[in-house]
């Protein structure tokens, strides 16, 4: 029977589609982005990109500053569940905020009430040009010059920084996640830029970087298009009244449920392992100098991309079960969405619960080694998630083999119980 369910999903419209799309997606974007190999740092170019240390002295001005500005704005950025927002402050809130920023500053309400006329926001304006003609300039954030107290320790001031968050409304740049992110990068130096690509070369032997990467690319597409082939493969026996049949057969639901879940997976997996190949093959071929870990791409891969396709699988088969194919590709189709777009750093982007994984980067293997305890918990949950969803639609399944329930928005019974009447 496993041979049979393959059989049906391999020949299927939408098991082409997946299929395509798994490749479309390793050429388009793996292949593309790493068509070159990774060039070593030049102690001639000055400009190395940036990178995040928690730096007091330098991440302390800059957010202060940034908090400053936004007071001043009367307006606040905010990603409270990973969605933009933009939050107005009642008065009383404000008052709060402002003894927080005078004790930040050194400041009183009444000079920092004052700034008002001085500052300018970030943005564009109007200005003439050396021929005298007008046009449209970006400028950054313009407030009065602010010194920090040196009675001011970092301790305290991430204590003063998160009970701002608070007063926000959480999700602001000031939080414990925000605060790194947006105010501790500063410009890599030549030293920095030569360990991290030492680091990517001989630490990671190559293939470890780029196995984040493939993995990020990869668990895009895997993390929704199996929902199509196994939503289109148990509608099927809809269709074609096949379910007279196996409602009178003697296998078990949650056998046959375990059995055409494994075909899906099975068949879904065959096309990525050949993407895996082909990254091995083509990030080995860029580096024929080095001796690359043939092995770091597969690893990860399996780790990273199976409990996708596992769970994107198992949401269809019970979603269509329960309902229809249609609700399935939208429930799995939505979630993925709010996960791809909740996402406001593609490098280690990694959380718990979250459903799509990302490190678009062949560095910050620091940031993906932080949050390595929530990746294995992540992955772990959701490859436990479908297996207990596959056995719901067993369970589902033998509900309307017995002809008790028939599925949500469905009036009558299911078709055996009529046949057998």
């Amino acid at each position: 029977m496993f041979f049979k369910e393959c059989k049906k999903a391999v020949f299927s419209i939408t098991f082409l589609l997946y299929v395509f799309v798994v490749f479309a997606m390793y050429i388009s974007q793996f292949d593309s982005d790493t068509s070159v190999p990774e060039p070593a740092p030049s102690a001639s170019s000055g400009d190395y990109g940036y990178t995040d240390k928690l730096i007091p002295e330098t991440l302390m001005p800059n957010a202060i500053d940034g908090l400053v500005g936004e007071y001043l704005s009367g307006e606040f950025t905010t990603y409270p569940t990973g969605f933009y927002k933009k939050v107005v402050l009642t008065e009383k809130k404000k008052t709060a905020l402002a003894a927080i920023i005078t004790e930040l500053t050194g400041l009183t309400a009444e000079e920092l009430d004052g700034f008002e006329d001085d500052y300018i926001p970030e943005g564009f304006s109007y200005v003439p040009d050396e021929n005298g003609d007008v046009v449209l300039s970006y400028h950054e954030q313009v407030i009065p010059e602010i010194t920090v107290p040196e009675s001011l320790t970092y301790e305290r001031f991430r204590e003063l920084m998160d009970e701002a968050d608070k007063i926000i409304g959480g999700g602001s740049y000031y939080g414990e996640k925000g605060i790194s992110r947006y105010y501790s990068r500063v410009p890599k130096t030549y030293e920095d830029a030569l360990a991290d690509y030492n680091h990517l070369i001989y630490d990671e032997k190559v293939t470890g970087a780029y196995a984040r990467l493939f993995c990020d690319y990869a668990g895009i597409d895997l993390a929704v298009m199996p929902v199509f082939v196994a939503a289109a493969l148990v509608s099927l026996d809809r269709k074609s009244r096949m379910s007279d049949l196996i409602y009178s057969r003697k296998i078990s639901s949650l056998r046959l449920m375990f059995t055409r879940f494994a075909a899906l997976v099975t068949v879904m997996l065959i096309p990525a392992a050949v993407t895996v190949v082909m990254a091995n093959i083509s990030v080995s071929s860029r580096y024929p100098e080095l001796t690359v870990d043939l092995l770091a791409i597969p690893k990860l891969a399996a780790v990273w991309l199976i409990p996708n396709v596992l769970l994107a699988a198992a949401v269809g088969m019970f979603v269509t079960e329960l309902s229809s194919p249609i609700l399935a590709v939208f429930v799995q189709g939505a979630w993925w969405m709010a996960s791809l777009m909740s996402a406001d750093n593609l490098t280690g982007e990694i959380s718990p619960f979250k459903l799509v994984c990302r490190h678009n980067s062949l560095y910050k293997y620091e940031a993906f080694e932080n949050t390595l305890p929530q990746f294995i918990f992540n992955r772990t949950f959701f490859t436990v998630l479908s297996l207990v969803l596959v056995a719901l639609t067993a369970a589902v399944y033998e509900l309307k083999r017995r002809g008790i329930w028939n599925g949500l928005f469905s009036s009558g019974k299911n078709s055996f119980r009529k046949s057998s009447v």
